[in-house]
């Protein structure tokens, strides 16, 4: 049974994957590539290539990220190159057939715009459901442990060489057009990735009957309460109760905890591996 869950949890991700690299692939050439706007990473190096060399971008893109690939052989283990691999396909062969398509637009606020949240979207699906479209992204993952530098500044470090060399070949508005797509484009794939319902984690202490408190957060929130004995330097035994709830939620979890006498705190949570407990209202 288990097995089976998991064989369809895969196909799932593999559809998601293939949805998140067309739409990649529809932004890449609907909106950036015909106004000579350009991606950050592997892909917009190939989308220079291809413009100076009239070779095609499907290719470019999937060579190019081919040494990167085999680099993260052994080191990323088989699941994410399996899913990188067929990302990157599926990126290159849509783009060979939007090759032909004419783009949506040449207003070029209108293409970092639109193309820049579509390009989000697309490789916002990608990461979240375990595939990867850029070479840079993989060999930053495996130098951070050597070079001691976050991804997110390796990348950023390529990307500003990148559109600072955008800018001399093609001048500076198209170079700021760029960086304006790689950022829009950073900002929308994070919040895919992360999910739009991102979590919350709450700590309350309180004097007070902890018990209708657990209640109510289970009756109007649906969520259970990690419960453990606590003192103050000042306030003595008390007790701290710890869940976690979605950003939408907190409005609710305010209005229970003020008929009550609590000190809470809220934190940004990264990441949940595991089940998140609730019941079912």
């Amino acid at each position: 049974m288990k097995k089976k869950k998991s064989i369809k949890i895969e196909i799932f991700n593999f559809v998601m994957i293939t949805v998140g690299a067309i739409i990649a692939a529809f932004s890449i050439e609907e909106f950036l590539a015909p106004n000579q706007i350009f991606d950050g990473g592997i892909v917009g190096v190939s989308m220079i290539t291809a413009d100076f060399s009239g070779f095609k971008l499907s290719i470019l893109t999937w060579l190019f990220n081919v040494p990167f690939l085999l680099f993260a052989w052994k080191m990323k283990g088989k699941f994410f190159l399996i899913r990188s691999i067929y990302a990157m396909t599926v990126f290159a062969v849509s783009v060979g057939c939007f090759e032909t398509t004419p783009a949506v637009t040449t207003d070029h606020l209108l293409a970092v715009t639109f193309g820049g949240l579509i390009l989000g979207v697309g490789v916002g699906l990608i990461l979240r459901y375990g595939g990867c479209l850029d070479g840079t992204e993989i060999v930053a993952s495996i130098l951070v442990k050597r070079i001691h530098m976050p991804i997110g500044r390796q990348v950023l470090c390529f990307n500003i060489v990148l559109y600072l060399l955008v800018g001399i070949l093609y001048g500076w508005n198209r170079g700021l057009y760029s960086i304006l797509t790689y950022v829009l484009v950073s900002v929308v794939m994070t919040r895919v990735e992360e999910g739009f319902d991102a979590q919350r984690g709450c700590l309350i202490f309180t004097h007070d009957n902890v018990d209708e408190i657990k209640d109510r957060i289970y009756q109007e929130l649906g969520r259970t309460c990690t419960e453990w004995n606590t003192v103050g330097y000042i306030g003595g035994e008390n007790k701290a109760l710890y869940l976690v709830i979605s950003q939408y939620e907190l409005r609710q979890l305010r209005d229970i905890v003020d008929d009550f006498n609590c000190f809470v705190t809220v934190s940004e949570i990264d990441e949940i591996i595991g089940r998140n407990i609730k019941a079912t209202l």
